[in-house]
């Protein structure tokens, strides 16, 4: 409720309590969906409108002269604010400027806008088709409703429900506590409800600037909490399947002995062999029960080099198994260690503790510190699209490997030509639902450029969540099977 009609109201009583006669000296953005108005002297206002939700606040802190913005609306710059008003009946919060030119802030869903009008003119933040009417307006444009049913300013979410938050369904009284109200912020949703102390706009906005703040730490610390976890379970998923992999169940040693009596055998047996034969049956003076009666030979190679073959692989054998014991007793350690931070971590309520989590876990939480004197190389090219959608391409035929089933979260999305050989591309959802086509659009013109076929007109490109990608047993790195792909045909990506 922190853009109802009657929210956005009290907020222009504290602005025109603090920003009346504030000369604004430019207005700029430099992350999506975000408007910022820079004053002479007062604190800059900050109006975003998208996710996670709307809302307008004076800035914690000043916009960095280093941070790359945009100008808009210079003809602003030097405009005096006259007053704040909100229009009788739509979300819509007026700042109107001495010279007859005004900021209309929409607050409206997903049609979110900032329009600033003089005279005829008009223009838009975000270059959209908006159809909005915007009447002439005053403190003195009166309002008559007579129900809550006719009121426009309720939406059909508070019609519904406003009865039961406020404790009453008479329409003239729930306006009463709407206006006296200084808001409450204490549950998930701010509310104007009844307030112990008679309203002020300053106790109001201080309810309102620290519900929101408040919320987007909770929200912040939602998608990191969710993202570290996700890391954490694929972590220990790659360990249980590498322990799995690296134990030793008694195959090696018997297979390692095998070689030994083959190699043993043909070797007191050396003069009794034919050359050029490719089966040698085993004299019952050497029998094994517990191994074959016959020896597999290579016709093309002598009975020495046959000798020499199978004590290779019993001491390749050996190593193996030594090596496979050794990285056992590594992920047996790495997995408790990681176990143990899971289960710290599970612990964690809010910003404060998962940031001392993270302190006491650099390497296993990705926070290493950035002046490490050994980077590890990251097996993939980066881009950044749309503020925060990140595009992940693999530089190699390993580093497509590590990048696909290391490096990317299951929900991910995969790409690649599909007919032709090149990079692995990784879209990051990092708890995005819905990818923008024209995030998916870039991404597949990224697997064209990178690949065999980035000369070509067009190029067919598969896509599909890295869940069902999978690799192929014995194939080369890079090598792998997917299954419930999409197409689509995109002209490769020009040159870097």
């Amino acid at each position: 409720m922190i853009t109802s009609w009657f929210t956005l109201s009290k907020c222009a009583d504290y602005f025109n309590g603090h920003y009346r006669d504030a000369v604004l000296e430019r207005c700029v953005t430099f992350r999506k969906n975000e408007l910022r108005l820079i004053f002479h002297d007062r604190k800059p206002l900050i109006i975003h409108l998208g996710s996670p939700f709307h809302y307008i606040v004076p800035a914690s802190f000043p916009l960095s002269e280093r941070q790359r913005h945009v100008r808009i609306f210079p003809e602003l710059d030097g405009a005096r604010v006259e007053h704040f008003i909100m229009h009788p009946n739509d979300r819509v919060l007026t700042i109107r400027m001495k010279d007859g030119s005004a900021l209309h802030l929409l607050f409206m869903s997903n049609r979110g806008n900032v329009m600033y009008t003089l005279n005829e003119k008009q223009d838009l933040f975000k270059k959209a088709r908006l159809d909005v009417s915007l009447p002439e307006i005053s403190h003195e444009t009166p309002l008559f409703f007579n129900s809550l049913e006719q009121d426009p300013r309720f939406s059909p979410y508070w019609k519904k429900n406003i009865s039961t938050l406020l404790g009453t369904d008479d329409y003239r009284e729930i306006l009463d506590i709407l206006a006296a109200s200084n808001g409450d912020g204490t549950g998930q949703r701010f509310l104007l409800t009844n307030s112990p102390e008679p309203y002020d706009p300053d106790i109001f906005f201080d309810h309102y600037r620290s519900f929101i703040f408040t919320r987007l730490k909770e929200m912040q610390f939602r998608k990191e909490f969710d993202l570290i976890e996700r890391r954490l379970q694929d972590e220990l998923e790659n360990l249980r399947r590498k322990i799995n992999e690296t134990r030793t169940m008694g195959s090696g040693t018997l297979r390692a002995e095998r070689y030994r009596y083959f190699a043993e055998t043909l070797a007191a047996c050396r003069h009794d062999i034919p050359p050029h034969q490719d089966l040698f049956s085993i004299p019952p003076p050497f029998l094994n029960e517990r191994f074959p009666d016959r020896i597999p030979l290579r016709s093309d190679r002598t009975v020495s080099e046959n000798i020499d073959d199978f004590f290779k692989k019993a001491r390749s054998t050996v190593k193996r198994m030594e090596e496979n014991e050794l990285r056992h007793g590594t992920y047996l350690l790495q997995y408790e260690e990681i176990e143990k931070a899971y289960r710290a971590f599970r612990e964690i309520g809010d910003l404060r503790g998962l940031e001392h989590w993270k302190s006491m876990h650099k390497i296993i939480s990705g926070t290493e510190a950035r002046d490490n004197t050994k980077m590890q190389r990251r097996p993939y090219k980066e881009y950044i699209i749309e503020g925060d959608w990140r595009i992940w391409v693999g530089r190699s035929a390993k580093d497509n490997d590590m990048l696909t089933f290391r490096h990317a979260a299951k929900s991910d999305i995969w790409m690649h030509v599909r007919h032709g050989s090149g990079s692995h591309v990784i879209i990051r959802k990092e708890g995005k639902k819905e990818i923008p086509k024209n995030v998916l659009a870039f991404a597949a013109s990224l697997a064209a450029r990178y690949s065999d076929q980035k000369h070509a007109g067009l190029v067919s490109v598969v896509w599909t969540a890295c869940k069902y990608v999978s690799r192929i047993k014995n194939a080369p790195p890079g090598k792998v099977r997917y299954q419930f792909e999409k197409d689509i045909m995109i002209e490769p990506h020009g040159e870097d």
